[in-house]
């Protein structure tokens, strides 16, 4: 059945004028679709390293992406032609290049056959790798750094060593300090009280016989008060009793003048004037003229001077100098060393307050002729000759928030026979002295006792002769926030022989204690000090003539003992100390005891010093420290232990010798376990014979891991029970061995001048005699090497490879070696692969193009020191290998690979080098008809073998 069909044309232009029209093209039909952009790879990074570039980048987010990894070479600063080198789906390339010179870099993307733009362009150079001499250069470098390591590890044990040392000399100067505190507060106690009794006695000397008591009692609302003196002396003769009295020992004591006066060996001298060389006293005397009228000083005449013997004086309401002020003294007798005493008597200023004097002995004063004053004294006379005195004083005193009790004993003699000073060193003295206090008030209590017993024997013209005392001082006080007890015992004796020398010894021993309420807690102190001394001062002691004699001798000990408790802290201490001089030699010890805990961590430590000195001239000394500690911390917990010994002599800065040895284990555990374990152990020598420091020893180290050993030595022995037929030595950086009559040396520094060896086999001729031409067996530092015995099954055997990508230029050397002159058999051979891959399936495939694959490589020799020639040459051919998979990866292999073996006849004592070189290299064309490929790998290898049966 047919049906009529109407065709109806839907479109811009009017029907054709013959039916069937032509269909026109619909002006509807879908345009292609636009192609996608694609971005380029970002953050392109290109490293450089050794005979590589590694060329990294982002990822790109799209699926399917395929990287072009691109190279150019360099041309003036600017990339010349690119070159695809692979095609990758990963983000970093890593390319062999062992040309040394600078290449360009791009990565592109490829996705769904749509290429992006480049990325950024990246210069870089390759690091070349160091040559042989570099190398060698690096090694020195490196070794000489292990020697300057181990110097450096010396020195710093040589530090903790002296470090040491000066500790226990810190600890010794503290312990030595504390004690010469107590000696000068147990003397002051001991000048008190003494002073205040011989003040006593020098004030009764004008008394024959006296008995005087007295007692007072008052109360009041507030007070009550109870007080009685009793007191008995009997004494005869009379004294001076000095009011003020000038020295000049030292300095001027602010006197004044016509000029500045100076001090000359404990003698005042004024200052040079033509006329009135007066000096002045300081001003604010005070002297009662009515008590004190009488002016004492004792002069010493230089050349011949003019005398004029003057005083003058002023007041505080009558500053004015006048002569109406004045008296004046007639010239003294001087006796056969030009010393004289001179007195103004009955001065006429009472009653008044003298304020100031002004003293002139001389007419003028040059260099020449001159006056010195020895000292001057205001005062009065006194009768006495021998004088006994004991006094007792009790008072007791309460007041509203105060209760006070004291007693005071005082027994004292005298006997001053025709002495007339007022030093009681002078005179024949016995004394007996106690107080006792106690007080309390409304927050503190406080209770002292105090005793002296001395005795003192004149011999001679007034020189002391015999002395000893004993004082003790006690002493309690508690407050609100602390108490505190102390005791305090002194013993001294001291006798001089009459020719000049003396002797003398000390004890000394003080006990404390001490609790108190500190801002940060309880705390309790407790301390004792314990120091004897021993002395005898030679008459000569000190001079420098060579017949001198009379060295000073001297031994002492000091020891401290400390310990401390407080809220976070509990420490003990211990320093001992002993000295022992005779003259110039001096030997002393030190030891310290330490131990200490905190609320993280306890630590002990000792420390032992011996030390022995010729003053000036050598030294010696000895030294120990033992060190432990825990401590545990937020890190974790560690624990050390140290031990530190050294010796050490030194000869007058021109010589030294120092032997420090150590060893210390060390854990450190951390939350998560062990973090650290060492243990280490170090024995260092140091020696100076003027030229600097040498040092050698070793230290071993293990850290749980390694465990490592060095030596720094010129010299080591091992040597066998029976003696000298066999051994082994190491000395000035060789090993030798040896057994019967062969031996074996490795390292350098031996052997005969010129030989340069660095090993030798041969007869056991010793190191110096070693030499190339007795040898069986040497290689020296050239590089050459040589055997000259039997080899069972044996070759010489040298090889050499490369496998750097670089085609043309590359080459490789073998040698310079030594050769016994036989037959060489040469292998020489070359392989390269060049792989690539194209993972899109589909009906495209590689192709092979233009082209073939061939190689040329050069074979040169060198004999001895001749000029190289070429040898041999080397022709490669290679294939193309194709697969493609429609429904699989496509690949390409282009293949080179080619060899040789030559026997080398040329007989030859010297040394043989051959140098392998690519000249030629080409490639047949490979490509993709996709137009690009994914993946690509390069390999290759040219390798020399040089076999001598």
């Amino acid at each position: 059945m047919s049906r009529p069909v109407l065709l109806i044309e839907i479109g811009a232009g009017p029907l054709p004028q013959v039916t069937p029209a032509a269909r026109a093209a619909a002006s509807w039909a879908p345009p292609p679709p636009a192609a996608a952009e694609i971005s380029p790879p970002t953050d392109v990074e290109v490293k450089p390293g050794v005979e590589s570039i590694t060329i990294s980048w982002q990822a790109s987010p799209l699926a399917g992406a395929t990287y072009v990894v691109w190279r150019a070479p360099d041309v003036g600063g600017a990339p010349g032609a690119w070159r695809i080198v692979t095609r990758t789906t990963d983000t970093r390339y890593t390319y062999t290049d062992a040309s040394g010179a600078i290449s360009w870099w791009k990565v592109t993307v490829v996705v769904n056959g749509v290429s992006s733009g480049d990325s950024s362009q990246n210069p870089v150079l390759p690091v070349i790798p160091p040559t042989t001499a570099e190398l060698i250069e690096i090694q020195r470098d490196i070794d000489k750094e292990k020697v300057d390591r181990f110097n450096a590890d010396a020195a710093e044990s040589r530090k903790r060593a002296d470090a040491v040392a000066e500790l226990a000399n810190l600890v010794a100067l503290e312990a030595a300090a504390r004690t010469e505190g107590l000696i000068e507060q147990a003397e002051a106690l001991n000048k008190e009280v003494r002073d205040r009794t011989e003040a006593l006695l020098n004030e009764r000397l004008a008394w024959q016989a006296g008995v005087s008591q007295e007692a007072a009692t008052r109360e009041s609302e507030v007070e009550s008060l109870a007080y009685a003196l009793s007191q008995v002396t009997a004494g005869s003769g009379t004294q001076f009793d000095s009011r003020s009295i000038w020295y000049f020992n030292a300095d001027a004591e602010g006197w004044t003048g016509n000029g500045t006066p100076s001090v000359v060996d404990g003698w005042l001298r004024p200052a040079d004037a033509t006329s009135f060389p007066y000096i002045q006293s300081p001003l604010g005397l005070g002297i009662d003229g009515t008590a004190y009228r009488f002016v004492k000083l004792r002069v010493k005449r230089k050349g011949s001077p003019v005398w004029a013997g003057r005083l003058q004086w002023i007041t505080q309401a009558s500053p004015i100098w006048n002569e109406g002020r004045s008296a004046v003294a007639a010239e003294p007798l001087w006796d056969p060393m030009g010393v004289a005493t001179l007195d103004f008597q009955d001065i006429p200023w009472w009653p008044e307050q003298i304020h100031a004097i002004r003293l002139q002995v001389g007419a003028a004063q040059d260099a020449e002729n001159y006056f010195l004053l020895d000292w001057v004294a205001v005062g009065r006379p006194t009768p006495g000759a021998g004088v006994a005195f004991v006094q007792e004083q009790t008072s007791a005193l309460v007041l509203a928030d105060l209760a006070e009790a004291s007693k005071r004993e005082s027994l004292a003699a005298q006997l001053r026979g025709d002495y007339e000073g007022t030093d009681p060193a002078g005179v024949t003295v016995g004394l007996y002295a106690a107080e006792r206090d106690a007080r309390v008030t409304a927050d503190q209590a406080n209770a002292r006792a105090t005793e002296v017993l001395q005795a003192r024997m004149p011999a001679g013209q007034g020189t002391l002769a015999t002395e000893a005392s004993v004082s003790q001082e006690s002493q309690a006080r508690a407050d609100g926030d602390s108490a505190n007890a102390e005791a305090i015992r002194s013993v001294q004796a001291r006798m001089p022989d009459g020719d000049g020398k003396v002797a003398s010894v000390q004890a000394l021993e003080s006990v404390s204690a001490r609790v108190e309420d500190t801002e940060d807690g309880l705390r309790a102190v407790g301390e004792r000090v314990t120091s004897m001394t021993a002395q005898l001062e030679g008459n000569h002691a000190g001079d420098e003539d060579t017949f001198s004699g009379d060295l000073d001798v001297f031994a002492g000990s000091k020891s401290v003992y400390t310990v401390i408790a407080e809220g976070d802290l509990a420490q003990a201490e211990a320093v001992e100390r002993l000295d022992a001089s005779v003259g110039q030699f001096k030997a002393a010890t030190t030891t310290q005891l330490q131990a200490m805990a905190t609320d993280v961590s306890a630590q002990a430590r000792r420390i032992d010093v011996v030390q022995v000195e010729l003053d000036g001239k050598a030294s010696a000394q000895a030294l120990s420290q033992l060190k432990s500690s825990v401590e545990q911390n937020a890190d974790g917990i560690e624990a050390v232990a140290e031990s530190l010994q050294g010796v050490r002599v030194d000869l007058d800065g021109k010589a030294s010798a120092q032997v420090v040895q150590g060893m210390e284990a060390r854990v450190v555990q951390a939350e998560g376990g062990v973090a650290q374990v060492l243990a280490k152990a170090f024995l260092h020598l140091i020696a100076d014979g003027g030229s600097g420091p040498l040092v050698g020893g070793m230290e071993l180290g293990n850290n749980g891991n390694v465990v490592s050993l060095r030596f720094l030595t010129n010299s080591m022995e091992i040597v066998a029970p029976n003696g000298a037929a066999e051994g082994m030595e190491w000395r000035n950086g060789y090993l030798r061995v040896w057994k019967g009559a062969a031996q074996r040396i490795i390292g350098p520094g031996f052997g005969a001048n010129g030989d340069n060896l660095i090993d030798y086999f041969g007869p056991n001729v010793g190191a110096a005699a070693a030499s190339k031409t007795n040898a069986m067996m040497w290689m020296d530092a050239n590089g050459s090497a040589y055997f000259g015995g039997q080899l069972s099954a044996g070759i010489l055997r040298n090889a050499v490879q490369t496998t750097t990508t670089q085609t043309i230029g590359t080459e490789l050397v073998n040698g310079p070696f030594a050769t016994n002159g036989r037959v060489r058999t040469v292998t020489v051979s070359f392989t390269r692969r060049h792989g690539r891959v194209q993972t899109t399936l589909g009906p495209s495939g590689f192709v092979a193009g233009a082209g073939q694959n061939t190689a040329r490589v050069d074979v040169y020799r060198k004999i001895g020191n001749n000029a190289e020639t070429l040898w041999q040459v080397l022709n490669v051919g290679g294939s193309v290998n194709i697969n493609n998979e429609p429904d699989g990866s496509d690949l390409a292999v282009s293949n080179w690979g080619g060899s040789f073996t030559v026997n080398d006849t040329s007989p030859s004592s010297e040394t043989m080098q051959y140098r392998a070189v690519i000249s030629g290299f080409t490639a047949q064309d490979v490509t993709h008809t996709s137009g690009t490929f994914q993946q690509q790998t390069i390999t290759q290898s040219l390798s020399m073998i040089s076999i001598e049966m």
